[in-house]
C-alpha cells in the first residue's frame, strides 16, 4: 500500500474535524470545552466519552481509548491507518494521489475485484433460489422447521444450493463470467476427463461468508439430512483466508464495541441462535482453529472473549488451543459451558435466550476452567497421577504473562494437588524467591506530576510554550517527557499548535492513550494565571532536582571518611542546598 504524504493526512484531518466525524456515528452533548457521550467501543451508562474539538482529540476515562478522528474511524470501521485516512479523503472531498501500480499489483488489484464479483452473483443466485425458486423450497421447509424467518435469513444472506450439477455453472456462464476464475472461488469444480466445471455446493443451505465490510469473499454449505459432509466450506482464496476471517464478524463489530466482549462458537447455527437471542456480539470460527490473526481482529472490538465450543473431547482440544493462544496474546478470555447433551443452538431453543446470560455470567477464566477440568478426569490422589497433571499445567502456567495472576493459579493448584509450590515452580522454571511485582490496577487513575501539568499548560496557552522555549526544555523535563515538551515547542515555532500530530510521535501505544487521557480536559486550567503556574511548576521541578542531589550526596557522605577533605566538602554542599531549597519554598 502506497504511503500517504503527510500534508495530505493534514489537509484530511483540518477539512474532517473530530466533532463532525465522531457526531456521524455517535450522539454527544456539550458539556463545557468538550462534547460527551456514551461510548460506543465498551458497555456504559454513564457518558464517560470526551471530544475536544478545540485539539482535534478524544478520550473515554471508561475504556482508556483516545486518539484523534483518523483513530475513531479506524475502530469504527476496522480498518488501517491509510485506509482510514482514504476513507475521510472520500468523504471530505479530498484527493489522495496514488502512484501507479506496477503491472503485477494491478493483476492483483484487478482478480481481487473479479472474485468480489463472482462471490456477489454467486450469492445473489443462492439467495434467489432461496427465497422464490422452486428448486430452493426444501431449504426454506428446512429453516422454517428450524424456527429460522424470513428477515433473519436475509440478515445473514442466506441461499439455497439447489440439487442440480450445474445450475450455478450456467448461471455464472450467462453473466459471461470466466468459469475458471469461479473454480479458483471453490464455486466450481473441473470434470475429470472431460471439458466443462459442475457445482461445489448442491442441495445445501449455504450461509454466506463475509469479510468486515459485508462483503461476500465465500460460502459454507450445509446438508439438510444426516448425509456426510455435513458442512463444505469454501477453500481459501485471494479474497478469503480462514486464519484471518470470524464468521458474522460483519454483524458483530456494534454488538463487539458495545459489550466490550466477544462470544466465540464453532458453527453457523450456534451464531445464528445467539444472534437471534439478542448477543448480537457473536461470532464463529470458518471450520479452522482459531489463531494470532483472529485473537488481533477481536482485539479491534472487544476487551475480552467468552470461548462456547462443544463439549465433547473435539472440543475440548479445541478449547486447550484456543487457551494457550490467548494466554500468549495476553487477552482475557472465558469459558462458557453449555450442559453436555446441548450446543448453543439446541440450548437457546430449549430454554430462551434468557436462560443463556446466566451461563455468561459463571464463565470461569479459560485457565481456571482448563485445571479445574483435569482435576476432574486425572487421579491426583497417586504421586504418578500428581505428576502427570503438573506436566500438563505447567507448560500452559509459563504463558500468563501477568505474574501476580500466575502466582494466584500456582498456589491454587498446588492447596489442589497438596504438594509444595516450590516444587511446581521449579517444573515451570521459575524462582521460587521471585516475588511477583504488583501492577497498577487497569484503569487506575494516575496522579498528575509537575512535569504533566506543565505539558497541560503548553498546550492551552502559548506563552507557556515561549517560557518553556527560553528556559530550556531539557532543564525541566526527564527523558520521559522531554521528547514531547521538544516536540510540542518545535511544532509552535511553525504556527499554531497540531495536538494530534504531535501525539502520533509518541511510539508506545499505552504512553499515547495516557497523554489523550490528559490533554482532552483543561477545565482546571481555566481560572489560573499561566505565567504564575509556570514559575510554580519551575520551582517544584527545582526543588525536586534539589532532593535528588541531597539525597546523592547524603549516600555518598555515608561511605567517606570523616577525617578526609571530601567528608567537609560534602557537608559545605549539602549546606548550600538546603539553603537554597529554603528558599524556593
Amino acid at each position: 500500500m502506497s504511503t500517504i504524504p503527510d500534508e495530505k493526512i493534514r489537509e484530511v484531518r483540518e477539512r474532517a474535524p473530530i466533532l463532525q466525524v465522531v457526531s456521524d456515528y455517535m450522539s454527544l452533548k456539550k458539556s463545557g470545552a468538550n462534547y460527551q457521550g456514551v461510548c460506543p467501543f465498551h458497555g456504559e451508562k454513564t457518558a464517560s466519552f470526551n471530544v475536544n474539538p478545540a485539539r482535534g482529540i478524544f478520550h473515554c476515562f471508561g475504556c482508556g481509548v483516545g486518539g484523534n478522528a483518523v483513530d475513531f474511524v479506524m475502530r469504527m470501521e476496522g480498518l488501517s491507518f491509510p485506509q482510514a485516512v482514504k476513507f475521510l479523503a472520500k468523504k471530505v472531498g479530498v484527493e489522495i494521489p496514488e502512484r501507479p501500480l506496477t503491472r503485477e499489483e494491478k493483476r492483483k488489484v484487478d482478480e481481487q475485484e473479479q472474485a468480489y464479483q463472482i462471490n456477489e452473483l454467486a450469492c445473489e443466485f443462492y439467495r434467489r433460489v432461496l427465497e422464490s425458486d422452486e428448486a430452493g423450497a426444501a431449504g426454506r421447509a428446512y429453516l422454517e422447521k428450524r424456527g429460522v424467518d424470513k428477515n433473519t435469513a436475509a440478515t445473514y444472506r442466506m441461499g439455497f444450493a439447489p440439487a442440480g450439477w450445474d445450475n450455478l455453472t450456467s448461471f455464472l456462464r450467462r453473466k459471461g463470467i470466466p468459469l475458471e476464475a469461479a473454480e479458483k472461488l471453490g464455486l466450481l469444480r473441473k470434470r475429470e476427463g472431460k471439458d466443462g466445471y459442475y457445482d461445489t455446493f448442491r442441495n445445501r443451505l449455504l450461509f454466506t461468508i463475509a469479510d468486515l465490510h459485508g462483503r461476500a469473499i465465500g460460502f459454507g454449505g450445509r446438508v439438510m439430512d444426516d448425509s456426510l459432509p455435513k458442512y463444505i466450506n469454501s477453500p481459501e482464496s485471494i479474497v478469503y483466508r480462514k486464519s484471518e476471517v470470524l464468521f458474522g464478524v460483519d454483524l458483530a463489530k456494534k454488538g463487539m464495541r458495545e459489550k466490550g466482549s466477544a462470544i466465540v462458537v464453532e458453527g453457523y447455527f450456534d451464531h445464528l441462535a445467539l444472534y437471534r437471542a439478542g448477543f448480537t456480539n457473536v461470532v464463529a470460527t470458518c471450520g479452522t482453529a482459531l489463531t494470532p490473526p483472529h485473537v488481533k481482529l477481536l482485539r479491534r472490538y472487544a476487551d475480552r472473549a467468552f470461548m462456547l465450543f462443544d463439549g465433547d473431547e473435539a472440543g475440548r482440544k479445541a478449547t486447550v488451543r484456543s487457551m494457550e493462544l490467548f494466554l500468549e496474546e495476553g487477552f482475557p478470555a472465558r469459558v462458557v459451558e453449555v450442559p453436555a447433551e446441548d450446543d448453543p443452538d439446541t440450548f437457546i431453543n430449549r430454554e430462551g435466550g434468557t436462560a443463556f446470560q446466566p451461563l455468561l455470567d459463571k464463565a470461569l477464566p479459560i485457565f481456571e476452567s482448563f485445571y479445574k477440568g483435569l482435576l476432574k478426569r486425572m487421579d491426583v490422589r497417586s504421586v504418578e497421577g500428581k505428576v502427570a497433571f503438573v506436566n500438563e499445567v505447567s507448560p500452559r502456567l509459563q504463558k500468563i504473562g501477568d505474574p501476580v495472576e500466575r502466582g494466584l493459579y500456582e498456589k491454587e493448584i498446588c492447596r489442589a494437588l497438596g504438594i509444595d509450590r516450590a516444587m511446581l515452580l521449579q517444573k515451570v522454571g521459575i524462582p521460587a524467591q521471585v516475588q511477583a511485582p504488583r501492577p497498577q490496577p487497569k484503569g487506575a487513575p494516575q496522579q498528575r506530576g509537575t512535569e504533566e501539568v506543565l505539558l497541560t499548560l503548553m498546550v492551552k496557552y502559548p506563552d507557556v510554550v515561549l517560557r518553556v522555549r527560553d528556559h530550556g526544555a531539557d532543564k525541566l523535563f526527564s527523558a520521559s517527557h522531554l521528547k514531547l515538551a521538544q516536540a510540542i515547542v518545535a511544532q509552535s515555532e511553525t504556527g499554531d499548535l497540531d495536538l494530534p500530530l504531535v501525539l502520533e510521535q509518541i511510539e508506545s501505544h499505552e504512553e499515547r492513550s495516557r497523554l489523550y487521557s490528559l490533554f482532552v480536559e483543561d477545565a482546571h486550567l481555566e481560572d489560573l494565571d499561566p505565567i504564575k503556574a509556570f514559575e510554580q511548576c519551575c520551582q517544584a521541578l527545582e526543588r525536586r532536582a534539589l532532593k535528588g542531589d541531597g539525597k546523592a550526596l547524603a549516600r555518598e557522605l555515608a561511605t567517606v571518611d570523616p577525617d578526609s577533605p571530601r567528608y567537609l566538602e560534602i557537608l559545605s554542599e549539602l549546606e548550600r542546598l538546603r539553603n537554597k531549597k529554603s528558599k524556593l519554598l
